[in-house]
């Protein structure tokens, strides 16, 4: 029998603009980018001929994240904390770059239109 303890659940949504991206990246301001996003992150999406739906769902995923870490009762992680790659399949992973004090397991679920991103994160506390 599954044991589920719902206080060490969380979820969380958002859905961001695309559009909110293109004046970071064409005007070339780091400080933002940098403030936002790992370098891992930066150099998986600037290698895109467009790289403003990858930002901007990376964005959105890493506030689903915050959210539903809130709801799991963990605060303090802040976006350059959280770092969403693709495994060799393609699949986002997501990783915190800080102490938490718990031992996580957090699933995102990333998709984009050609005008929003929008993301869906699960964590559960083992």
């Amino acid at each position: 029998m599954f044991d589920l303890n719902v206080e060490s659940l969380g979820i969380g949504v958002d859905i961001e603009r695309i559009d909110r991206f293109r004046k970071p990246v064409d005007e070339k301001d780091d400080r933002f980018l940098n403030r936002i996003f790992t370098i891992a992150e930066l150099d998986y999406c600037l290698a895109h001929a467009s790289p403003y739906a990858h930002l901007a769902v990376r964005y959105a995923g890493k506030e689903a994240v915050v959210k539903a870490l809130n709801q799991a009762n963990i605060t303090g992680v802040n976006y350059s904390d959280i770092e969403i790659l693709n495994d060799s399949r393609g699949i986002p992973v997501v990783s915190i770059k800080k102490e938490v004090g718990h031992d996580l397991v957090i699933k995102v679920s990333l998709s984009h239109s050609d005008d929003n991103a929008i993301a869906f994160a699960l964590v559960s506390q083992l």
